[in-house]
């Protein structure tokens, strides 16, 4: 079954429901199927076919769910990139790929010159006439938007009956690695619905139970794009959309609409943590959250419990472990499977193994960690390169995560490979490090590397953001103690620098600037 049959079928039996809020306005199940048909017409009008490529250079709104429907009942190919990103970027993807087209929004940053045909959305299409209002007169400087270009003047066309079914990749996604050039990975259909058919697996009730998801992941990222947006469609539950995460407005959804679940990095529920507005929110429709994308401390998670419970929410936090060759999450803590500092219990169909290189390690023993799953991707594209190979008689996907797993399976993330830091040859995992130092009050981000070093090898450099109005020295002062207090002495930062640390395009620590 294809992405649009599973969200057709999905539409057809909940067809008066809603799919989607976006700022106040309800699309129905069966609105947005008679949109995306229609769309797909437009796009076949304009010669996509199957197996061609069309760009979505989008952020998370209704015109974008629509046009990653219709591309994929035409047979084609969604390459999904960062809306965000710098347009030599979005063009370097574009002719890597072979675009046949390109979807992007009014308020793109950057001047875009492409050769092939482009649609552009306006932001502000879906949202109710007053608050549309405001917002074209709110931005209008940053807006470029030409009508000849309106990808909504779609919706104008009737709508395409047949679908054309694609066995091979159809979604691109952009590797989620700080370092060198991003891969683009490859999925075909299946990936997604398998992940989005383990639904029980995540969730602490009955499916039928949950009506509403707060949806405010990018569709660029798997984590978004399956969890946010596929499951929605193909299970019934009401997405509710937005262009961008807002506290304020985040706890004013919750409240209004009753959400069941949220999905977030932890830099979202940090901040969650300090909003007036969310702390003040009744919690109590929230039955799950789930929090992936970088590494949740125990503290982060601790505290985020509390304040479920005070808003009078029996949902727990729940951590996840993935990858987008495997689309996203293949291991999730739930309600039923759960231990302190385990990053989740393998999804169903999903085998891991612990690796030194030549062979599987026990439990307990620290190695690579390798997956066998249905839902790994295809490969990636314009390269025979592949994580993918032969061990002991079988074939695994080698992750580049040094973890270990306990005698029941549950997996526990140490640190990438490729940023450990070895001190007189001791290893030393920076995000042991990141965790003492994130949990001392006054600090925002942490992030420590390893540079070269004389007489050690290699010695540890740490960055920290503060936050707001904290005292530099007294900070570094509670930094030195309890890092002396709680790490190895290989582990101890040579020289601590304050500043404001950069971001990956998904929110990660940036370390490739950093070094």
């Amino acid at each position: 079954m294809t992405l649009y049959e599973s969200f057709k079928q999905c539409a057809l039996s909940h067809n008066r429901q809603d799919a989607i809020v976006f700022y106040g306005r309800r699309i129905t199940f069966g609105r947005l199927l008679s949109l995306v048909d229609r769309t797909a017409y437009g796009l076949k009008n304009d010669g996509v076919k199957k197996n061609d490529v069309v760009t979505l250079c989008v952020p998370n709104s209704p015109s974008a769910a629509i046009a990653f429907y219709a591309i994929n009942k035409l047979g084609a190919i969604a390459n999904l990139v960062h809306p965000f990103a710098k347009w030599e970027s979005v063009k370097h993807s574009m002719k890597k790929t072979g675009s046949k087209l390109l979807v992007t929004f009014d308020m793109y940053m950057d001047e875009v010159d492409c050769d092939c045909k482009k649609y552009v959305s306006d932001s502000g299409y879906f949202m109710p006439a007053i608050k549309r209002t405001y917002f074209h007169i709110a931005n209008r400087k940053k807006r470029r938007f030409d009508k000849n270009d309106a990808f909504e003047k779609l919706f104008d066309n009737p709508p395409l009956s047949e679908t054309e079914k694609n066995d091979g990749a159809t979604v691109f996604l952009p590797s989620g690695g700080s370092t060198g050039e991003p891969k683009i990975i490859m999925h075909g259909d299946a990936a997604f619905n398998g992940l989005c058919d383990n639904i029980d697996f995540f969730l602490s009730e009955e499916q039928s139970r949950y009506k509403a998801m707060y949806s405010v992941l990018p569709i660029f990222h798997g984590f978004g794009l399956c969890m946010n947006l596929h499951m929605c469609m193909t299970k019934g539950i009401t997405s509710i959309m937005t262009l961008k995460f807002n506290p304020k407005e985040m706890a004013k959804a919750i409240a209004q609409y009753k959400v069941n679940i949220l999905t977030g990095v932890p830099a979202m529920y940090n901040k969650l943590l300090v909003s007036e507005e969310f702390l003040k929110t009744d919690l109590s429709s929230l039955k799950d959250c789930f929090v992936g994308g970088d590494k949740a401390s125990a503290e982060l998670i601790s505290k985020f419990n509390e304040v479920l419970a005070r808003g009078g929410s029996n949902a727990k936090l729940h951590v996840g472990y993935g990858l987008t060759e495997t689309v996203t999450v293949c291991a999730v803590t739930t309600a039923e499977r759960d231990k302190i500092g385990s990053v989740g219990y393998p999804l169903p169909g999903a085998k891991f193994c612990i690796s030194d290189g030549e062979n599987k390690l026990p439990c307990g023993e620290i190695g690579e960690l390798c997956i066998q799953s249905p839902l790994l991707m295809l490969g990636y594209y314009g390269t025979d390169q592949t994580p993918i190979r032969e061990f002991c008689g079988e074939k695994w996907l080698f992750t580049g995560d040094l973890c270990y797993l306990d005698e029941d399976g549950y997996l526990y993330f140490k640190q990438r490979i490729k940023n450990m830091i070895k001190v007189n040859g001791v290893p030393v995992f920076p995000s042991e490090i990141e965790e003492v130092v994130s949990a001392i009050e006054g600090v925002k981000h942490a992030a420590a590397i390893g540079v070269p070093d004389k007489n050690k090898g290699e010695s540890v450099k740490l960055f920290v953001e503060p936050r707001q109005n904290v005292d530099e020295s007294v900070l570094r002062a509670k930094i030195e103690k309890n890092c002396k207090e709680k790490l190895i002495v290989y582990a101890l930062p040579k020289e601590i620098v304050f500043g404001t640390l950069p971001l990956t395009n998904v929110g990660k620590v940036d370390r490739k600037q950093l070094s």
